[in-house]
């Protein structure tokens, strides 16, 4: 077996933008990408998301497939659902669970049939705590640059996880879900950490996370951890754009090879540990959104992004 290694002294984290920075007064800086599945389209598909920078909000959500019928639309429950939590995550420190407690009263009051998977979150406006409400099989993880070097290719500024949601199932392929009763809610999980500037934010539908590996994600980060960490905000903003793009297209483009026997991914190691077998790519909705922690309390002009949740966009 190869020893561990000791690099005390033979390796420096660079100086600048990857240096240790102080985390009071943060803003995140946000990209967005929505594909939906080709036989979801002419209806904005099933996944619903939102992000707001000056709020420092977030969410996606994922009707679920299995309450479809012939009256009921998963899509329009998930946008419904993830509405009411974006109405209702004003900025403040209220209580994520709250939130949901308020969701749970508007759906009672104006029902709407259909269930969803839900992840909302939100960097607290002082400080700099990120918290994530997760029910469901949506994912979240916040990646820190830092100084890594590889056998092959040199020292590079390598992703590292510092969080990552774990999905809720009962079975193989049938995850925790709300419906209009919300009875489920309480088993949302509840997780937190200390966010850093030019730490990177990743939120997706199972769209994403079903075809693409946490690795392949963290090496789409590392290809632009220059741009994200840019003392130019429109710099910043460019590659976080890049980012959900290149990580939603990559999704679907993978979800597209179904059947393709030889192809790695999540869901069919899944579904081999379970039993099952499965090749190829898994179709679906996507949504990812893809944010940059930046230094400072939120400036002028930021942007609100609101996907497909039937809002006209305000920038």
């Amino acid at each position: 077996a190869l020893p561990r290694r000791s690099m005390l002294g033979t390796l420096r984290l660079p100086s600048g933008p990857l240096a240790r920075q102080p985390s009071r007064g943060l803003h995140l800086l946000f990209g967005a990408c929505g594909i939906p599945h080709p036989s979801k389209a002419a209806k904005g598909g099933e996944d619903a998301f939102f992000c707001d920078e000056a709020k420092g909000t977030f969410g996606v959500a994922d009707g679920v497939g299995g309450s479809a019928s012939a009256f009921v639309d998963p899509g329009e429950f998930s946008r419904a659902l993830l509405r009411s939590c974006d109405e209702r995550l004003d900025g403040s420190c209220e209580a994520l669970r709250a939130v949901l407690a308020g969701t749970a009263q508007r759906l009672r009051e104006a029902p709407v049939a259909g269930s969803s998977t839900l992840l909302v979150g939100q960097l607290e406006p002082e400080g700099a705590t990120l918290r994530l409400l997760n029910i469901g099989d949506c994912g979240a993880m916040l990646l820190r640059p830092a100084a890594r070097r590889f056998r092959a290719g040199g020292t590079v500024a390598w992703p590292r996880v510092v969080l990552r949601t774990a999905e809720q199932t009962h079975y193989f392929n049938c995850p925790y879900q709300l419906d209009g009763e919300m009875e489920q809610a309480a088993d949302a999980d509840e997780v937190r950490a200390t966010a850093r500037v030019g730490d990177v934010l990743l939120v997706a539908t199972d769209g994403v996370l079903d075809n693409l590996f946490d690795s392949a994600l963290q090496m789409e980060v590392a290809r632009r951890v220059p741009q994200l960490q840019a003392a130019d905000e429109a710099a910043a903003r460019e590659a976080v754009d890049a980012l959900a793009a290149a990580i939603g297209e990559a999704a679907a483009a993978t979800g597209a090879r179904e059947d393709e026997e030889g192809l790695p991914t999540p869901f069919a190691a899944a579904a081999a540990q379970e039993g099952y077998t499965f090749h190829g790519g898994k179709r679906d909705d996507v949504a990812v959104l893809a944010g940059v922690v930046r230094a400072g309390p939120p400036p002028a002009g930021l942007r609100r992004r609101l996907g497909n949740l039937e809002y006209v966009d305000s920038y």
